[in-house]
């Protein structure tokens, strides 16, 4: 899919625009704060999202996500899973709300509540999120699909607190060390 997504640029504006998700011409390394920051476990940068956090592809074949604000985790099992969330879950952040996955009836309600505020927020452009979706979707080879909890969520929430949690370990200048908990949903 990052082959896909390199040689297409339309596409890959398309995902950098509707999903925040810029895919980079080259893996880079990961970011670790000058020597500061060190991950659990090995991966290499595929994309960043607008405020400055990367999309790491995890040495076990999952994606992490590290953030600008310290947030760490993993948010996919594999690569497919992690388009497959992104382009169902527009603008995923939006979706990490730990009581909001207390049961399914009350995450499809919130999924539903999101997407509908997405699309009148774009709408207002005149941008057809649907339409834009089934392009990326197309092109990708993902599916779209219309009970985003169950089939995309939940899958969601078990990878980014499955064991082996990706975490980050950040070391300040006295020597003392600090680490994330190695999930999105703190």
């Amino acid at each position: 899919m990052l082959s896909i997504l390199k040689a297409n640029k339309k596409l890959s504006e398309c995902l950098e625009r509707f999903c925040d998700v810029e895919i980079l011409d080259d893996f880079q390394k990961t970011e670790d704060e000058d020597g500061y920051l060190e991950y659990n476990i090995n991966g290499k940068t595929f994309a960043k999202e607008g405020g400055g956090g990367e999309y790491i592809l995890l040495e076990d074949g999952s994606v992490g996500f590290w953030g600008s604000e310290g947030q760490v985790g993993r948010i996919a099992d594999n690569i497919n899973d992690f388009f497959e969330f992104v382009i169902n879950c527009p603008y995923w952040q939006d979706y990490v709300k730990k009581d909001m996955y207390v049961n399914i009836s009350v995450l499809s309600e919130f999924s539903k509540k999101n997407y509908d505020e997405l699309v009148t927020s774009m709408k207002k452009d005149c941008i057809d999120v649907l339409k834009k979706q089934k392009y990326m979707a197309d092109n990708l080879g993902i599916k779209l699909y219309d009970d985003v909890a169950t089939q995309v969520l939940i899958r969601f929430y078990k990878s980014a607190n499955r064991e082996m949690r990706f975490y980050a370990e950040f070391t300040e200048d006295d020597g003392s060390k600090h680490s994330t908990s190695g999930t999105l949903f703190e």
